[in-house]
Order: structure tokens, then C-alpha cells, then sequence
């Protein structure tokens, strides 16, 4: 679908003004929810004063016969998917606000309803009620080992919207079905409830079940966890937490919103003030297993999009360029780690396009540039 195309959707009721009579609803939630799913959309954008859109394929598209959002019209909207008044003054206060949203239909939502220059803006990302296996979305047949270990930490890491919540998704549901294990997520919101089969599952929701991912994950160390799975670090804190938890004998997956495997470590990093920094490198390279970074393209032998992937495994020679700062060798080490297991970006790419399914332009956008 051409970017910024307008879908027009005959069920939209246009406002019509009535002598003495308020103008009618633009559009509800109801018929919002439904357009998005008829049009396959990832996401729905409507804020006060704004026009109503969604991203199909990747694309912005606007609804053609829907106008600009009343203030009314949008609370309504956010209270009919935040019927909790908590959480409702939660978000006046805090002006911003992450919560799940299950729609009559059963389709569920993570949403994040936030203040714009004033005026209340709302984004739902539609979580698909299907899980992909990990072989459907393509990652390594390798990363199947680090799930069956005892403890380390695994990193799952992408930019914003690239399918992070997924791939962690698909591999608990990995879990699952081979092992029966006690898995507690720590989530900010909650997108999908597993169903148990050989694994049991204690999913919390920042803000509902806990204060914090840090207390939370300090929690978790006398719940007898087998895997604990944190939704995101966003700080120091939290990283602190995570390390402590590993240090404990836990096996943690975690996600990180960095773009690729050189950006994740110079970020993990960059959290610790100059003369703590080498202490940090010393225990993150001791305690990591794995860093599985993702990054979305669009597909040229079908509608949609794929994930590509890079890994870098946390063998000794790259435990010892993590020591000692040598990030500018870890491209060569992945290049010349596939026998472990580690492959870089452009390496996945380059095996789509040779077998067609993304373009080769894309592709070589991939290939770093010989400094």
C-alpha cells in the first residue's frame, strides 16, 4: 500500500450537525478496532485534534472520511480502554502511560497514551493472538541451545517496532513445549498470556503487579524461577538488577531498544559513569550468553515484512573484546564466528536476497562502510 494513502471506510458514520444536538461520533472505538483488523494494520494513531490513521504494511495511511478528533471523542475512547479510574489519574498525572487493552473481539493491544503539545495522543499496537514458532520467523536454529541452559543473560535487541516482543514471544512458547519450567515476564504492558503446557507462567504488569522492574526482578530471585523475562531495560537500575539475578544462577532474557549488536554494548555501556565502566564490562561479558539483535524489511515475493538477524555469541575471544573495549572488532568476530553460531546483519540479508525473498538494495544497505 503507497505511503499516506487514504483508506475510505463506508461504516464510518461523518459528524452531521442537528439543531440543538451535539455533533455525532466521528468515529468509535468499536468501528476503529474493526477497520484495523480488516486492513491488517500494526498500529492505530488518533489524538485530540488530529486526524485518525494506521500503519498497514509499514506504511501511514490516514482513514479518508473520518475528520479531525475532538477532545470528548478521544476520552471516550481512552476510557472505554482505561475503565480503571486509578489509571486514569495515573496518566493526568504522569502525562504519559503504557497499558493492555483487550478489545470485545479478543484481539489484544498494547497501548501507550501520551501528551503532545497539550493534547492527548493515543498509539495501539495490535498484538497478533498467533504466536510464530522461531522457525517461521527465522531466527537461528542456534539460539534453541541458550534456552536449555541453567543461567546468563540473553539479550534480544532492535529498534522500536521491530518485532523484539515477538521473537521473545516465540521463544517462551519454545519453552513451553519442551520444558517444564516455572517462567516469570516482568512487562510493561502485558501483550500476550500464555497458555500453559509443560512450562507454568507468572506474567506481572508494571504499575498493576509490581512498582518496578527492579523490585520486581529482586522478587523474582525467591520465586523459584527456571527463566525470568524482562520486557525491557530502560536504566542502570534495572541492568543492575538483571546482572544480580544472573549472578544469582538465574537464566534472564531481556530486551534492549539499540539498533544492532555494536550499539546494544555501547549503550549497556555508556549507562555507568567513566571509572565504573571497565567493572560493568568485566561482569557484563562474564555474565552474557548471547545477543540476538533484529531489524524489520519488506518483503519483495509477498505482502509484508521479514526480520532479519545478527547474533553475537559471548565465546571467550568475544568475552575478551567486551574486557577490554575492543568494540571495533566485533564485526570481524561475527564474521568469523559462524561456527558458533554468530552471523551479522548483512550476512542474514545477503541469504534472503540470494533466496528472494527481500530486495538486494536493501540488503546492501546492510554493509558497513571499511573505515
Amino acid at each position: 500500500m503507497p505511503e499516506n494513502q487514504l483508506i475510505n471506510t463506508n461504516h464510518v458514520v461523518d459528524a452531521q450537525e442537528t439543531l440543538g444536538q451535539p455533533l455525532a461520533p466521528k468515529i468509535t472505538l468499536d468501528q476503529l478496532v474493526n477497520i484495523a483488523i480488516e486492513q491488517d494494520a500494526s498500529d492505530i494513531h488518533f489524538s485530540e485534534g488530529g486526524k485518525v490513521a494506521l500503519r498497514v504494511g509499514g506504511k501511514f495511511v490516514f482513514i479518508e472520511n473520518v475528520d479531525h478528533l475532538s477532545q470528548t471523542e478521544v476520552q471516550v475512547m481512552i476510557d472505554q480502554m482505561l475503565p480503571d479510574e486509578a489509571q486514569q489519574k495515573r496518566l493526568r498525572s504522569l502525562r504519559e502511560l503504557d497499558f493492555s487493552y483487550v478489545h470485545g473481539t479478543g484481539v489484544s493491544f498494547r497501548v501507550n497514551a501520551f501528551y503532545a503539545q497539550g493534547y492527548l495522543s493515543v498509539v495501539m499496537r495490535m498484538i497478533s493472538k498467533h504466536v510464530p514458532t522461531m522457525q517461521e520467523l527465522g531466527i537461528p536454529e542456534g539460539m534453541k541451545q541458550f534456552l536449555s541452559l541453567r543461567e546468563g543473560l540473553i539479550l534480544v535487541t532492535g529498534t522500536t517496532g521491530s518485532g523484539k516482543s515477538t521473537t521473545i514471544q516465540s521463544m517462551l512458547e519454545h519453552v513451553n513445549k519442551k520444558f517444564s519450567h516455572h517462567v516469570i515476564t516482568i512487562e510493561n504492558p502485558i501483550e500476550h498470556v500464555f497458555k500453559e503446557e509443560k512450562s507454568i507462567f507468572s506474567q506481572r504488569e508494571l504499575g498493576k503487579d509490581t512498582l518496578s522492574f527492579a523490585s520486581a526482578i529482586h522478587a523474582a530471585s525467591r520465586e523459584d524461577p527456571n527463566i525470568v523475562v524482562v520486557s525491557e531495560i530502560r536504566d542502570k537500575e534495572t541492568l543492575n538488577a538483571v546482572l544480580a539475578l544472573v549472578e544469582m544462577g538465574h537464566l534472564v532474557i531481556a530486551a534492549l531498544t539499540t539498533k544492532n549488536v555494536h550499539q546494544t554494548i555501547e549503550h549497556i555501556i555508556s549507562m555507568y559513569p567513566h571509572q565504573e565502566q571497565q567493572i560493568m564490562q568485566d561482569r557484563f561479558s562474564e555474565n552474557l550468553l548471547v545477543i540476538l539483535s533484529q531489524d524489520l524489511l519488506d518483503r519483495v515475493d509477498q505482502v509484508g515484512r521479514m526480520a532479519i538477524f545478527e547474533t553475537l555469541v559471548a565465546t571467550n575471544g568475544v568475552k575478551n573484546i567486551i574486557k577490554h573495549g575492543m568494540l571495533n572488532q566485533l564485526r570481524t568476530a561475527m564474521e568469523s564466528g559462524q561456527a558458533q553460531g554468530m552471523m551479522t546483519m548483512d550476512q542474514y540479508a545477503g541469504e534472503l536476497a540470494r533466496r528472494g525473498y527481500v530486495s538486494r538494495e536493501d540488503a546492501l544497505s546492510y554493509i558497513k562502510p571499511v573505515e
